[in-house]
């Protein structure tokens, strides 16, 4: 089984088991079709321009479920934060990443949309952290040491070890893939990109 078919496959079922509860999409129909429109965001950018600074240049980090991602950003101090959780960044920008995930192809273009928010979020200046991508090439990968990271995940009931640890494989073969730096916690990475 080639590598993308596999990160189909264990993201799938990580997504039905998160989202197991939520309607949406055509669950049963795995012939239906998305249709995407690209609107204008300015809106959600002018939002963010009130809590997050920009900056000269823009960084994207990614990393597996688990890590600490969500609680570095809530926990950043200043007015202005410079780090936006992708989640919430890509939840105002409407991409419905789950949406009829059953749909191979669907499945697909959900995250190549949210490959292209990323780069586009990057382009305007600012810094996001998340878990979600197709190929996209971030700044930085996160992979916690794996005895910390299973600490971390056995307090997350929402989440699935061996879906997160097959996630975590292949944020790691993305990175020998396409010479992303990796690093063993959040801070580091940041402090790596913020002294380029």
């Amino acid at each position: 089984m080639n590598f993308k078919r596999k990160y189909f496959k264990y993201k799938l079922k990580y997504l039905e088991l998160k989202n197991k509860n939520q309607s949406g999409g055509a669950k049963n129909n795995t012939h239906s079709k998305s249709m995407f429109m690209f609107t204008d965001a300015n809106s959600v950018y002018s939002k963010y321009d009130k809590k997050y600074n920009k900056h000269d240049k823009g960084y994207v980090i990614l990393g597996p479920p688990g890590i600490g991602k969500t609680t570095f950003v809530r926990n950043q101090s200043g007015k202005k934060k410079d780090w936006i959780d992708q989640d919430d960044l890509f939840r105002d920008l409407g991409v419905k990443h789950h949406f009829n995930m059953k749909n191979e192809k669907d499945f697909q273009l959900n995250y190549l949309r949210a490959d292209y928010m990323s780069e586009q979020t990057r382009s305007l200046g600012y810094r996001i952290i998340g878990a979600l991508f197709w190929e996209f090439k971030a700044d930085a990968i996160v992979l916690l040491p794996l005895e910390l990271h299973k600490k971390y995940l056995s307090k997350r009931k929402d989440l699935n070890l061996k879906i997160v640890m097959d996630i975590r494989n292949y944020l790691s073969e993305h990175a020998k893939k396409n010479k992303i730096p990796v690093f063993n916690n959040i801070i580091d990475a940041k402090n790596y990109l913020e002294k380029l």
